[in-house]
């Protein structure tokens, strides 16, 4: 498959402001680029300020875009002389750099779009024949529609630029419209959502980027928990409990994660517990170390008495549940930790404190307690028949809890190697088709 190594995103960007939306979306476009091994090339206007910035971009950033005070157009028939030469300069520069820089691929953002960049369109208009091999991917991030002009601005035209060029729009929804307010064919629009991903929006550690780059269910699984507990208690948290429920949920058809986030590994007897509970997973049907895992066990037990607090809270902003099935707590400080992560709780119904703790609300399931010691087979079933409705009971919540899903469906969908795997790499690699008939291929 086509990769291409050289990519440039273009902007007239003075300042990565962080008020701007648009500053965000290609601090990730940059950040996602590098991170599957591109060299992105990022080029701002000559006057471009870094000092109060707050990105730290992985990318060589170029001061390349003359400067020019703009216009808001409405007709291109106003292009003014200045702006006509300021194109031809433009052209002049693209041409020097992508051929300098070896671009394969462009990315620009709103400059075919707005009365604003007109100058902007036109450079690359007037620099288009002589860059062969290069292709054109151009954002378009409002919805292009005007009153005063209801059949588009006259500039919007995609077939001035040619077939190597294709406009780039967020939602499916408007992919028709935009194609015809840019007097193109749907086959000239290509779609792609806009990254949203927890680790940029939050500010994650680098370590928890490691954890997640190790363990990729936390970000991608349907289901994910993250499992506070100490070494010692791990069978009073009931740990196997919960894994034979998300055990369940696999065989139903989600993709599942358990983190157990333990504390305190760091005596032989202990280890031999986790590894009992880690032999235990492929039993249930989960994979160990996939989607069952131990923390203390990451990065060669370098925190086998805990992970530090940042990255904890930010493997829990992953998480979408919290079974909390112990059978002792005076308080647990974890299940109130969850909740704050706006986790959907299950709790255990046998430990009557958690109707204090948790404001009588929660999904409650008897788990069994110190003090109500909780059987199944009193009210005529098997275990393994009450966690299946157990199983049922909190996958029914699921598909009724609009919180729950739309979290889950922005984790997973929106993060940057969602996207880039399944949009942006084999849009790249189509690009190379760009402007052959069909008959040829």
């Amino acid at each position: 498959m086509f990769k291409p190594q050289n990519v440039a995103i273009l902007t007239n960007f003075q300042d990565f402001n962080p008020g701007y939306s648009l500053s965000g979306i290609v601090a990730d476009q940059c950040i996602m680029l590098d991170r599957y091994g591109h060299k992105v090339h990022l080029y701002t206007c000559d006057s471009y300020n870094d000092e109060f910035d707050d990105v730290d971009l992985p990318c060589e950033v170029h001061r390349k875009i003359p400067f020019c005070h703009l216009t808001d157009y409405k007709e291109e028939k106003d292009f003014s002389k200045e702006h006509e030469m300021y194109g031809k300069t433009l052209k002049n520069v693209l041409v020097e750099e992508f051929k300098t820089k070896k671009i394969e691929i462009a990315f620009t953002h709103d400059w075919i779009f707005t009365g604003w960049n007109l100058p902007f369109s036109y450079g690359i208009r007037l620099a288009n024949p002589h860059l062969g091999g290069v292709n054109w991917m151009h954002w378009v991030h409002s919805v292009p529609s005007d009153l005063e002009y209801p059949q588009g601005r006259d500039w919007w035209d995609i077939r001035r630029y040619g077939p190597n060029h294709k406009i780039i729009f967020p939602n499916a929804i408007e992919r028709t419209r935009v194609a015809e307010q840019f007097k193109g064919q749907i086959d000239d629009v290509r779609i792609i959502p806009h990254i949203k991903d927890l680790r940029t929006w939050y500010d994650f550690d680098e370590e928890t980027w490691e954890f997640i780059d190790d363990f990729p269910g936390v970000m991608q699984a349907d289901i994910v928990q993250i499992y506070p507990a100490s070494t010692d208690r791990l069978r009073a948290k009931q740990i196997d409990m919960v894994a034979n429920l998300f055990a369940r949920f696999k065989e139903k058809g989600f993709t599942v994660c358990l983190v157990v986030a333990n504390q305190w590994a760091t005596e032989k007897e202990q280890e031999k517990d986790i590894q009992n509970f880690l032999d235990l997973a492929p039993k249930l049907g989960l994979k160990p170390n996939e989607e069952l895992i131990f923390t203390s066990a990451w990065k060669d037990g370098k925190y086998n008495t805990g992970l530090p607090k940042k990255i904890l809270r930010e493997l829990q902003l992953c998480s979408n549940i919290f079974v909390f099935p112990t059978v002792e707590e005076s308080f647990g400080l974890v299940g109130p930790e969850a909740a704050l992560g706006g986790n959907f709780m299950v709790l255990n119904k046998s430990l009557y404190m958690m109707f204090e703790i948790f404001g009588n609300s929660g999904l409650y399931c008897d788990f069994g307690s110190y003090h109500n010691i909780f059987d199944p087979k009193n009210i005529g079933i098997t275990m393994d028949q009450y966690l299946a409705g157990v199983c049922n009971l909190i996958l029914g919540r699921f598909s009724q809890n609009e919180v729950f899903q739309t979290r889950t469906w922005c984790r997973r969908v929106y993060n940057m190697d969602n996207l880039y795997n399944q949009v942006y790499q084999p849009l790249m690699a189509e690009s190379r088709l760009w402007g052959f008939p069909t008959k040829a291929l």
